[in-house]
């Protein structure tokens, strides 16, 4: 696949500790996140991809419980991605410093879109990215939206397949055949 390193970033939507440690969020997605080696996979790529100077824009989802926004933070009492908790961290071995975070702390239904309400679109603009390729969960929730909006907004995105996990394979077939034009993997990138 051809395209511009320079203007183009891995977009790592809410790959936090609450969809990838023990609890009811893992849960829901551990059986793709696991027989699909997502974490291991999406490393690997993050590692490949700053080599080839690539960069990384994390898209966390942070829900402050002391000043809750969105009004499914207040059915949750703000007890999902909670700032300052393990359930709010990067996934190991991600992170580094240099890498770009997007700020986002709405929780509601339009805040599956990590373009909503957060500092993503500013972020990519201030670094000149016009690729992206959105890695993260739930395949067809958060990284999808995201994508949509992407398109709207006149970026060229991606959804990197086995860098996404859902809540069953039927939905990640899903919704990656509906969206097959824009679907990678990342052995497509590095």
């Amino acid at each position: 696949m051809q395209f511009d390193k320079n203007k183009t970033a891995i977009v790592l939507v809410e790959f936090q500790k609450q969809w990838t440690e023990k609890g009811f969020f893992h849960s829901l997605i551990k059986n793709q996140l696991e027989s699909r080696d997502v974490v291991k996979t999406t490393q690997m790529l993050v590692k490949e991809a700053r080599k080839l100077g690539i960069k990384i824009v994390h898209a966390p989802l942070i829900v402050d419980p002391h000043n809750k926004k969105g009004w499914m933070s207040y059915p949750s009492f703000g007890m999902v991605f909670t700032k300052g908790t393990w359930k709010s961290e990067f996934v190991p071995d991600l992170f580094e410093k240099g890498d770009l975070i997007a700020k986002r702390e709405y929780y509601n239904y339009k805040a599956f879109d990590a373009f909503y309400k957060s500092s993503l679109e500013e972020t990519l603009q201030n670094h000149n990215i016009k690729n992206i390729f959105i890695c993260g969960f739930a395949t067809d929730q958060c990284p999808v939206k995201t994508l949509k909006t992407a398109k709207l907004k006149d970026f060229n995105p991606f959804l990197v397949a086995d860098c996404t996990a859902t809540f069953n394979s039927s939905s990640q077939k899903k919704a990656e055949l509906k969206y097959k034009k824009y679907v990678v993997t990342s052995r497509d990138i590095i």
